[in-house]
């Protein structure tokens, strides 16, 4: 009913808004925050939604296959926690807050979501909290043997954004045979024009678009992290100039770390009508290639759920003052570290622009002999030059002083002043899980309505729509049957959508919660 917080709910009628859960009135917040508390013991709402995800995942396998990763950043305003900031892309800030991380499917429908505190590495929540979790829950994955007979099997495949792009994540989440999807980062080329085929490829509305797709087989490699057991020596030859005779030169280096794995991987590329060239990264090896497009784009379906549930329900109300105390083995961004890391970015902007400002200058004037004009250009350059040299060696001194300075610490290393107490707790999680529930339920019943509209995009707001109507209640004890009667919409077309959702949703035969009631849905008659 979009009443988008527990105090909201006083200023709704308490008799009519007790009818629906079957009480003379609704109860005062007071008791209704009561209730919450009492059902968020015991880590209840973990334990809740581990069910309810798992229960999603198996009744909708065809779904489960392929899941939708993204972080999701909740703001505090509050001034007495000091939460550490970070950037808010919808606001364009740093501000304090925390960060929930949300497992979607390809129609936006949420199977879970997981809260942080400290600001992490999205990888590395994916790594320790996601793919646990998925490897147990994810239905029809095929068997240790079948994986071994086909090499190019996987799974279940993640989609997640640029944020996570690694080429070592990659490589690592194959090593479980978990196939990965996301946009390439780091475009350098464009391809001829020639390679793309027009495809056509359906949206979640029925509705067929033609798209320019092309696929090439492209090897991605590690970052130098693997620490070999013993220094091996490289020699590498390299020519010199001395006085302009060409001579080689071997150079001697101990190498103590060694590249990961290569790997072959699949990139398609999207081409737009403009000219411009989407490209995607998978190592999916058995998807077609316009399905591969298909679900790499349909992540804007995580973007729209985080946006709708913002507006409608509140996602990011703070449902209660109780805080959580964090672990003091914890690992967080140690503070003294970020602050020398701001101030050398803020030096080196600085200092590229004076860099591109000293390299575009040039002397202008017409006659080879104007002392004048050429002292003016000369000090010009010299100041530039006097501000650069000033820049860089702050640079190297800033440095390495952050250099010596360890750039993660525990919680219980960090200073007094800046600890702070996490917010989110197992209320905030049991109302999240409410909002879930509410999500999914108004999607499933859009999609009964969808046909029956003339335009299917709106079905989720005519969705809406009708749990604000006024209705008739009346219980029929004799026949054991609770009618209600839905009053009429505003026109015909949602009156025939309605019916027909009244009468999918009698199929049902659902009881009233607490009693042997059928409950049966009507439009109300004239």
């Amino acid at each position: 009913m979009r009443i988008k917080s527990i105090e909201k709910i006083s200023d709704e009628s308490p008799g009519e808004m007790g009818k629906l859960i079957g009480l003379d009135r609704i109860p005062e917040v007071t008791t209704i925050r009561k209730k919450i508390a009492c059902l968020s013991q015991n880590e209840q709402p973990d334990k809740w939604l581990f069910c309810l995800s798992k229960d999603w995942m198996v009744n909708t396998p065809y779904l489960a296959g392929v899941l939708y990763i993204d972080g999701h950043n909740n703001v505090f305003y509050g001034k007495l926690n000091k939460l550490p900031r970070r950037y808010i892309s919808r606001l364009r800030l740093a501000m304090r807050g925390t960060t929930d991380y949300w497992v979607n499917d390809k129609l936006g429908q949420p199977f879970f979501s997981v809260s942080k505190h400290v600001s992490g590495s999205m990888i590395e929540t994916i790594k320790q909290d996601i793919i646990p979790r998925l490897e147990k829950d994810v239905p029809n994955q095929p068997t240790d043997e079948m994986l071994e007979q086909d090499k190019l099997l996987h799974r279940f495949m993640i989609v997640y954004d640029r944020e996570c792009y690694s080429e070592d994540f990659m490589i690592d989440s194959w090593k479980k045979r978990i196939a990965c999807c996301t946009y390439n980062k780091y475009v350098k080329d464009k391809w001829s024009e020639e390679e793309f085929t027009e495809y056509e490829m359906e949206n979640e509305f029925g509705e067929k678009e033609k798209t320019q797709l092309a696929e090439r087989i492209v090897l991605i490699e590690g970052k130098e992290s693997e620490k070999l057991p013993k220094p091996i020596t490289v020699h590498t030859i390299g020519n010199i100039n001395t006085e302009g005779v060409a001579k080689e030169k071997i150079k001697t280096t101990n190498k103590r770390t060694q590249k990961k794995q290569k790997m072959w991987v699949r990139e398609v590329r999207r081409l737009t009508d403009n000219g411009h060239q989407t490209s995607i990264i998978t190592t999916n090896y058995k998807l077609s290639l316009e399905l591969i497009g298909m679900y790499m784009f349909a992540r804007w379906c995580q973007e729209n759920y985080f946006k709708y549930m913002i507006k409608n329900f509140g996602l990011d109300s703070l449902i209660s003052f109780c805080r959580t105390k964090i672990s003091d083995t914890t690992m967080l961004v140690n503070p003294a570290w970020r602050k020398l890391d701001k101030l050398i970015r803020s030096i080196n902007s600085k200092l590229q622009r004076l860099e591109a400002k000293f390299g575009a200058l040039t002397y202008q004037g017409t006659d080879s002999m104007n002392e004048k004009q050429l002292r003016k250009y000369n000090d010009k350059k010299a100041n530039l030059q006097q501000d650069i040299s000033i820049y860089r060696n702050q640079l190297i001194e800033h440095k390495e002083e952050r250099s010596k300075i360890n750039r993660k610490i525990t919680f219980a290393e960090l200073p007094e002043e800046d600890k702070f107490e996490g917010v989110h707790n197992d209320r905030k999680q049991f109302i999240d899980t409410l909002k879930m529930t509410a999500y999914r339920s108004e999607l499933s019943m859009a999609s009964l309505i969808r046909k029956h509209t003339s335009k299917p995009k709106e079905a989720r707001s005519l969705i809406a729509q009708f749990f604000k109507s006024d209705v008739d209640m009346i219980a029929d004890n004799k026949k054991r049957k609770l009618y209600i009667s839905i009053h009429h919409q505003p026109t015909n077309r949602d009156d025939i959508a309605l019916k027909a959702l009244c009468k999918a949703l009698n199929e049902t035969e659902t009881e009233y919660p607490g009693t042997d009631m059928r409950i049966v849905y009507n439009v109300l008659t004239k």
